[in-house]
């Protein structure tokens, strides 16, 4: 395929377009370990079928962002047809720079021309409220989980083609945007701007700026955005007795493999014994997952008594970035902070890229499964989650990077609950619902903990929590084993073994359950 020589896109018959789709379709057949895991194979024919009906009636963005909604069908991250990387888009992007912020959508960078957009929250796009924005446009994100539209949603509502194509804007050359900022709210029509450069390889390059932009944040950037492509960095923080790793891809670096990084991680904390070690992981988009074994062991060596292990992520952490944390989730007492990575510990990667025959542009298949053995969670959970706001962007802070460094043990959910004993549902949910636990393993961490209790005598509370616990998540056989369990102990006959049927019901295949029921069904002697 050959651009022409002003750098616009070819121009394309209806046809082409036609045979372009037949190849991703086919390709996507072709190549994916399970193309049907998510999607099935009717939904996922027709869907190109009723793109190919409407081609020759629809102008190139509307054929590429069909393309990119039948990727995103697929269901898994690996598998896409999207802009980051692909010059072959050739859509224009705008002057302005967005993040998905805790507190919604921002102006967060834009060129000169544009300052005075700087820093608004967007309220809406072309009329439409942002969070319906936010909606339309993820449905184009090839996503594991919720975390991979945070990722995209923010590009894609800058790029007018795409806007256009959702219905949030009447034109592929601009953008109307409804803004508020100091008590201001106001509408502008921005003007779509120069075609973004593609992104590196495998970093995440949401917060970076280019050069002769104007930024919120004036030249205070926090330690994990000042130097997003130096892809190891190992800093001292001797007056916080803690040593700082980040990890901006998974690979190897001139004059240092992976592996190397980690023993030097390793020789400075055997030197300096700190009380933390903190892995940043959030801008890791992937890489090479074989290259992290070395790096796992030395981080398991460096965690002992004296330091504890922490490890950040966020929705930027992805592919290789999560077998890292897979890893130490399994071998290491590491705490969690931040979001979660917006890959799941099992799930398809390794996307192969092809390259459509008449537009040049890519389609991105996932050929393996990675299976990180019976874990179907939909990511390894934080157990804080401290937020981040435009503020803190502004002000150069960091919660996450502060919420490692200041860690109590009685900051985590199972230490609050256990400790407050509480009888009541409205108390426990007070505490469980606490914005810090956002993604935290709710479930899992109220059955343990209600056990905890019940060993430790404290039956009133242990009983209050197994029974919510159970309420709040009906659909837990672990939780309602729990609950008969603790019932059982607490002389309640009748609720144990109905909590203990309930747990047979929801999983037959549940061992503790069956045995539970079996003993209290059983004559007495």
């Amino acid at each position: 395929m050959q651009q022409p020589a002003n750098g616009s896109p070819p121009a394309m018959t209806a046809n082409q377009w036609r045979d372009d789709l037949k190849f991703m379709a086919s390709d996507m057949q072709k190549r994916h370990a399970n193309l049907y895991h998510h999607v099935s194979r009717e939904d996922f024919d027709g869907a190109v079928a009723d793109l190919d009906a409407q081609i020759p009636n629809l102008p190139r963005n509307r054929i590429i962002v069909g393309m990119m909604r039948i990727a995103a069908m697929v269901g898994d991250g690996h598998t896409r047809v999207e802009p980051r990387k692909d010059p072959a888009f050739g859509f224009p992007s705008l002057p302005v720079k967005f993040y998905l912020f805790d507190d919604g959508l921002y102006v967060r960078a834009a060129r000169p021309e544009q300052r005075d957009l700087l820093g608004a929250r967007v309220e809406a796009i072309g009329g439409i409220a942002i969070d319906e924005a936010v909606r339309r446009v993820s449905e184009l994100a090839s996503r594991d989980n919720a975390m991979g539209p945070k990722v995209y949603a923010p590009l894609f509502l800058a790029m007018p083609d795409i806007l256009e194509a959702v219905g949030l804007s009447n034109s592929r050359e601009t953008a109307s945007l409804t803004l508020s900022h100091n008590g201001r709210r106001w509408t502008v029509t921005v003007p779509a701007g120069a075609i973004d450069p593609p992104w590196p390889p495998d970093t995440d390059i949401s917060l970076v700026t280019p050069a002769g932009w104007i930024d919120a944040n004036p030249g205070r950037p926090p330690m994990w955005l000042q130097a997003p492509l130096d892809y190891h960095r190992l800093v001292e923080l001797p007056e916080r007795h803690a040593l700082y790793a980040q990890v901006n891809m998974v690979a190897d670096v001139a004059g240092e493999t992976l592996g190397q990084f980690g023993d030097k991680i390793l020789a400075k904390a055997s030197a300096t014994n700190p009380q933390a070690i903190v892995l940043d992981l959030r801008l890791a988009q992937g890489g090479n997952g074989d290259l992290r074994t070395d790096l796992v062991r030395d981080l398991i060596k460096a965690e002992d008594a004296d330091t504890r292990l922490y490890v950040l992520t966020a929705r930027g952490t992805f592919s290789a970035g999560q077998f890292i944390l897979d890893d130490l989730d399994r071998l290491t007492g590491a705490v969690f902070i931040g979001e979660p990575a917006s890959s799941s510990p099992t799930d398809y990667g390794d996307g192969y890229r092809s390259q459509m025959p008449n537009s040049g542009i890519s389609v991105r298949t996932a050929i393996k499964y990675w299976q990180s053995g019976q874990d179907m969670r939909p990511w390894i959970p934080t157990d804080l989650a401290p937020g981040y706001r435009f503020a803190d962007y502004v002000e150069g802070r960091d919660p996450a990077l502060d919420a490692a460094l200041g860690f109590s043990p009685d900051q985590k959910l199972d230490e609050r609950l256990f400790k407050q004993t509480a009888t009541d549902a409205a108390a426990i949910s007070r505490t469980a619902d606490d914005p810090l636990y956002r993604y935290a393993d709710v479930e899992t961490i109220g059955w343990r903990t209600a056990l905890r209790l019940s060993r430790a005598k404290q039956q009133d509370a242990a009983l209050a929590l197994a029974r919510w616990t159970a309420g709040r998540f009906p659909k837990s056989s672990d939780a309602a084993t729990v609950r008969g369990m603790v019932a059982d102990a607490a002389g309640l006959r009748d609720e144990a073994r109905e909590a203990a049927a309930t747990a047979v019901l929801i999983d037959p295949n549940n061992r503790n359950a069956q045995s539970l029921l079996g003993r209290l069904n059983a004559k007495p002697k």
